[in-house]
């Protein structure tokens, strides 16, 4: 499937005052095959009511999301929320089914792919597995997330990258994308979080019907009770939401066209310190 350069406009829905846009997953590899084209580079979040959470306590997190070209509703949570205030999103976008999918066209439309984040192995193994499922896909590297940064970059310097996933936690991983992309000439950075311990099979993704119920991060937590504080934002994320949908306090929603994400979604990369 070659990827066709045609601008798709996308509606945006406000939760808590957090941006996510309303696509599907046809249209987001569209216009990540735009945007690889494009020369600049661009941010793409995959966003979770954990992140919702962090940027309602921490605001100046959302300067973050404003730079983004994309930000997709990566949580059924989210899609629960957006339906609850009365702006229905079309449906879940998952990070790690994001991944799959560019994963399996990435051969045939020439996208070179780099894996960053996890724990040392990590990443080599998610590579493993989704060249399993996907022969022809285009892994040109992988590192784990613990590194220097002299390290990396004369790592990634060596290469040339199409899309990089960065599975480094919000929001280290989004700063991270919007402060060096542009400097190793990647035009797309997604944040991916704990997807690629999913995907190396370190972890195992939920079961279709906890997926369907939006209990995916019950299941996480089973696995990795160590995150349970991070997870009661979960709870208190559904008590906000069911408050203000009782309330009738409901924000509006806009839009954002893509033709223009070129310019709006640019990172612009900042010096680390010592560099």
């Amino acid at each position: 499937m070659i990827i066709p350069s045609s601008p798709v406009e996308f509606p945006v829905a406000e939760i808590l005052g957090v941006p996510v846009h309303q696509v599907t997953m046809e249209q987001t590899i569209h216009l990540i095959g735009n945007l690889v084209n494009s020369k600049k580079s661009h941010l793409i979040v995959t966003l979770g009511t954990e992140m919702i959470m962090a940027v309602r306590k921490k605001n100046e997190l959302n300067e973050i999301l404003q730079r983004a070209s994309l930000i997709v509703p990566d949580g059924g949570g989210i899609i629960w929320a957006a339906k609850r205030l009365g702006k229905p999103l079309m449906k879940k976008l998952a990070g790690i089914e994001l991944i799959e999918k560019i994963c399996s066209i990435s051969g045939e439309n020439n996208w070179n792919l780099f894996f960053l984040g996890g724990r040392p192995g990590i990443s080599e193994k998610a590579i493993q597995k989704l060249k399993q499922k996907f022969p022809s896909m285009k892994a040109v590297g992988a590192h784990h997330g613990y590194f220097n940064q002299n390290e990396i970059s004369s790592i990634l310097k060596k290469q040339k990258i199409d899309i990089l996933f960065a599975g480094m936690g919000f929001p280290l991983q989004e700063k991270w994308i919007l402060e060096n992309i542009e400097s190793f000439k990647i035009p797309v950075g997604i944040g991916v979080g704990g997807s690629l311990d999913v995907l190396s099979g370190v972890l195992k993704r939920a079961p279709e019907w906890m997926i369907r119920s939006n209990l995916e991060w019950l299941y996480r937590l089973l696995q990795e009770p160590r995150r349970w504080k991070r997870m009661m934002t979960i709870p208190e994320f559904m008590l906000i939401i069911s408050f203000l949908s009782l309330t009738g306090s409901k924000k509006g929603r806009s839009t954002l066209n893509a033709e223009n994400l070129s310019d709006t979604g640019r990172t612009e990369s900042k010096p680390k310190k010592g560099e």
